[in-house]
């Protein structure tokens, strides 16, 4: 196999365009489309789905790619250790995460971590479960931290930390509906103001166990949206219910902004660590994960 070959795909497939790969490369659209078709000539293999969009993997694609980022770490790392370059903590840091994560759970330890690796440059991909895996598999992002795992075959999955959910409204809406017990008083915020989910949630399965088991029933949908961010600002503006971790709320309940309804067994959500199975990911990826986790555990 040509390592060329391999390289001119890789670089394609990073890229997701054939004339950003070819300008990245220094050669011509056409030669590095030779390159790539060649590849797959001579292994027997369709690797991209072609559009005048530019280029997808496909399943094959997908694998192969994988084996060529531990392929050209390894060649750059043998170049580094034959030229005694000794590996630094410092570049581009490619990841994704949900946006409650973001806002709520690394503004301080990657604060910290810029303070302390100031050459590091993060570059943070937002958006839902879906959207941030779907990065994780075409984009050059390294890894993805989120709540909810999405199961798909070539992503692996490690815990970080778990936290816990607490159900909130504002004060004025429970004092209103305020009955003669907490499982009246919910129903009657439910069927005035609703909850608050996220898109689809009352047609996937575990949110639906979940809000069975939070409310005994499937409750009236006020709003939905798939941040939980904005869930949280439409909370606080009167809404309904929310069901969030309690660290995305903890000030608000402190401050009095928001009310903590009393909830038997709330439910306990992991944060996990998710990256493409077989990957071997960077140092600067190795070692802001480490920081994270001594930040959380803490």
């Amino acid at each position: 196999m040509e390592l060329n070959y391999l390289r001119a795909f890789f670089e394609v497939a990073k890229a997701g365009k054939f004339s950003e790969a070819a300008q990245k490369l220094n050669i011509s659209q056409s030669a590095l489309s030779r390159s790539v078709s060649l590849l797959e000539e001579s292994e027997g293999v369709i690797l991209f789905d072609r559009s005048k969009s530019g280029v997808a993997l496909t399943a094959k694609g997908r694998d192969v790619y994988q084996l060529c980022e531990e392929l050209f770490r390894t060649e750059k790392a043998i170049e580094n250790l034959c030229r005694n370059v000794k590996e630094v903590c410092e570049g581009p840091l490619k990841f994704a995460a949900t946006d409650n994560v973001i806002n709520d759970y690394l503004i301080s330890p990657l604060h910290s971590f810029r303070r302390k690796y100031p050459k590091v440059i993060p570059s943070i991909t937002s958006g839902s479960p879906d959207d941030i895996i779907n990065s994780l598999i075409h984009t050059d992002n390294e890894f993805a931290l989120l709540f909810a795992k999405v199961a798909l075959p070539n992503i692996e999955y490690q815990k970080v930390s778990s936290e816990f959910m607490t159900l909130v409204c504002k004060p004025e809406i429970w004092k209103e509906c305020k009955s003669s017990s907490n499982e009246k008083t919910i129903k009657k915020v439910l069927e005035k103001y609703g909850y608050l989910c996220s898109i689809g949630a009352l047609l996937s399965t575990r949110p639906k166990r979940v809000m069975m088991e939070l409310f005994g029933e499937i409750p009236q949908v006020g709003l939905e949206m798939n941040s939980q961010e904005a869930q949280k600002r439409f909370c606080l503006a009167g809404e309904g219910f929310a069901y969030l971790t309690r660290f995305m709320v903890e000030k608000e309940i402190k401050s009095g902004e928001l009310f903590e309804v009393p909830v038997e067994n709330p439910h306990e959500f992991n944060l996990w660590l998710a990256y493409r199975k077989g990957r071997q990911l960077s140092l600067t990826s190795r070692t802001f994960i480490e920081h994270l986790t001594g930040h959380v555990q803490r």
